[in-house]
């Protein structure tokens, strides 16, 4: 059958005709093959109108993929490339929207074909895009194609809303939670109850999602997963706790009993659409009490209020961070005496111990001012900790022994977690034995592999009580140490649990913010003014004596520069020392003397040495006193050394220099 239409002309022919199909989903390839086969039969069109079958394609690649937008479809990004250089001389399609459903992609491909004379074939006919009824008719396919993707996706979401307003839309659930029908229940699995429970009860203690990782780590725990598609859908894998998956826990509502949708919408960006996370109050649902919760929402909103004050940037507040690592008792509560901030925490080494040093630099690091104040941190550490051992109060007596509660928690928690672990191995090795011995003998591949199965439920068995015997073993030696201390009297139980080893640095400082609101602290001259605010609002000043900076407290004794001052007269740095030596002298620190510190004391109380008194009264060096006799300097210093020059010379340190008297 031959087709003629007057708009196809010889020039369209000599050019490759193109057919694109696509269909906006997999399911769609699945179910509507008429349409599929429908598009592929418009190659046959094309050759009625007398196109060589030689010269037609077909572009098939965005076959599943949407028509809304064209940075994921590879053939319409072919197609347009060659409709603008000029090659093709017809694209068919079954239908505009096929082509593209976003007015914009539509409206640049009809330009690019009236550009280079290419015609549009559908069902319906022929277009001439250079033709104006064409053209008139070409855009008013493209509106409508982009207006009937729009009430698609308006039909769809309404009806997903309406779902999901009553709570009955089922979305993807975090781990935790299983879908029970129409209804969302906890995991029936202890085991996965168990290991949600403790991230709450840690972040609850600590303030800190990285002393969660911290502490699952630390103790060997693992956390649950959920395996996606693929083999073994639905089962629950284990798998060591990462950052990541923390964030994940502590940023969802879920866990609070908050059904929600929207929390991430599509929005236009300047790079195109993207996923963006929406504020509480543009959520499209938000339905509170909805199924069983692990943790109030109250302190969901408090979680995440201290992870947002966690963060480290310019904009954190000191006051509102966690415990951290470091010896720094009042980390977090010391403000400044003299403008009001709040200081910092700086670490040093002193020796091989690590010193905390209070620092209030915001006016440094922002405007680039001097630094307002600077406050050595163990005097003042140990000054707090010794007041607190003595200002015994009862919230302090309780502090102390819910400290010691806390602690034997802790030990509970990961106990109860490790026989969670082999319980559920027991069940794993009682179900792979039953497996096994089931089987038909005679049916040797399958009981290998039943065999296998049951010695690896073995192995892992026999792994899961050996770490809960070490857990056993490392609590039971802990415990020990700790027992005594609540036993006779609760204050010497919080001395004792202040100062043991084995309270961290950061429950210390957890226990001075039970009963410290803040300190202030103010340096004037060699004193330092300590303002403390109890809980309850009480308040207590004290002053206590600044550490010496080095220049005050390593000073040499004015006896000792007397000394050096005429010794230079006719000694060198090396002599000087041992004469001081030889008479007893010590320097500033205890030590004894060596060239090195004779020398900083002369350069410090500005003595001129032997060779500069010397030179001032007209000597002269090894190299002028050669020029003068006419010989190098070299032979001059051999004929000293061989004892073969008769003059007078001084040696002046302990490199062998020589300085020569004048009018010799």
């Amino acid at each position: 059958m031959h087709l003629e239409n007057d708009k196809i002309t010889s020039k369209h022919l000599a050019k490759i005709g193109y057919v694109y199909l696509r269909q906006s989903s997999q399911r769609q390839l699945i179910e509507n093959t008429e349409s599929t086969m429908r598009q592929y039969g418009l190659k046959q069109k094309l050759i009625d109108f007398g196109w060589p079958p030689g010269q037609v394609r077909i572009i098939d690649e965005d076959l599943g993929k949407s028509g809304s937008g064209s940075e994921e479809r590879s053939g319409f990004q072919a197609l347009v490339a060659d409709v603008s250089n000029g090659l093709v001389g017809a694209v068919a399609c079954i239908e505009c929207s096929r082509l593209s459903r976003d007015s914009e992609d539509w409206i640049k491909l009809t330009k690019f074909c009236a550009f280079t004379n290419t015609l549009l074939i559908d069902a319906d006919g022929v277009y001439d895009p250079n033709d104006f009824n064409d053209s008139l008719l070409l855009g008013l396919k493209g509106t409508m194609s982009a207006a009937e993707l729009h009430l698609l996706k308006a039909r769809m979401f309404g009806g997903l809303m309406n779902k999901a307003k009553r709570g009955e839309l089922k979305t993807p659930i975090p781990i935790g939670y299983i879908h029970d029908g129409n209804h969302i229940i906890k995991d029936p699995d202890i085991e996965i109850q168990k290991a949600v429970d403790l991230c709450f009860d840690v972040f609850r203690r600590q303030g800190s999602v990285h002393r969660v990782l911290v502490h699952f780590n630390k103790n060997g725990l693992k956390f649950p997963r959920k395996l996606g598609k693929g083999f073994g859908s639905g089962e629950t894998d284990w798998i060591p706790l990462d950052y990541s998956a923390v964030l994940r826990l502590f940023h969802n509502p879920f866990y609070a009993g908050v059904y929600s949708y929207g929390r991430k919408q599509t929005v236009w960006t300047p790079e195109g659409k993207k996923q963006k996370k929406m504020p509480q109050e543009d959520w499209h649902v938000f339905i509170k009490d909805h199924h069983a919760s692990y943790i109030s929402f109250e302190e969901y909103e408090k979680n995440e209020s201290t992870i947002d004050g966690n963060r480290l940037d310019t904009k954190r507040k000191r006051e509102n961070s966690p415990p951290r690592e470091g010896p720094s008792l009042l980390q977090g509560l010391v403000y400044c005496g003299k403008c009001g901030e709040s200081m910092g925490v700086n670490y040093q080494y002193r020796g091989d111990r690590l010193v905390p040093v209070y620092r209030c630099d915001k006016e440094l690091n922002k405007h680039r001012r001097e630094l307002c104040q600077s406050i050595q941190g163990r005097t003042v550490d140990q000054t707090i900790s010794d007041l607190l051992i003595d200002r015994l109060t009862p919230e302090a007596i309780e502090q102390a022994a819910n400290v010691q509660k806390v602690l034997d928690n802790r030990q509970s928690e990961t106990i109860t977690c490790f026989q969670l672990r082999v319980k559920k191995c027991e069940y794993d090795v009682d179900l792979a034995r039953k497996r096994y011995m089931s089987v038909d003998p005679a049916n040797r591949l399958v009981a290998l592999q039943l065999e296998a199965a049951w010695n690896n439920a073995l192995e892992k068995l026999s792994d899961a009580k050996n770490e809960y015997e070490h857990q056993v073993n490392v609590i039971e030696s802990t415990s020990k140490r700790r027992n005594y201390m609540l036993m006779e009297n609760l204050s010497q139980s919080f001395r004792d649990l202040f100062l043991s080893d084995d309270v961290s640095c950061r429950d210390k400082k957890r226990m001075v913010r039970y009963l410290i609101e803040d300190v202030t602290l103010l340096k004037n001259d060699y004193k330092i003014l300590i303002q403390i605010r109890f809980r309850g609002e009480t308040t207590q000043i004290i002053q206590i004596d600044s550490p010496l900076p080095v220049t005050k407290r390593w000073i040499t004794d004015a006896e000792v520069v007397n000394f050096i001052t005429n010794a230079a007269e006719s000694h060198h740095e090396s002599e000087i020392a041992d004469l001081l030596n030889n008479k007893g002298y010590t320097s500033g620190k205890g030590f004894c003397f060596s060239k090195v510190n004779v020398r900083s004391i002369m350069r410090l109380y500005s003595i001129p040495n032997m060779k500069k008194r010397l030179m001032s009264r007209g000597y002269t060096t090894t190299k002028e006193k050669a020029a003068t006799m006419g010989v190098t300097p070299a032979h001059l210093s051999q004929s000293v050394f061989l004892g073969k020059y008769q003059g007078a010379y001084v040696r002046v340190n302990d490199r062998k220099e020589l300085l020569f008297p004048p009018n010799q």
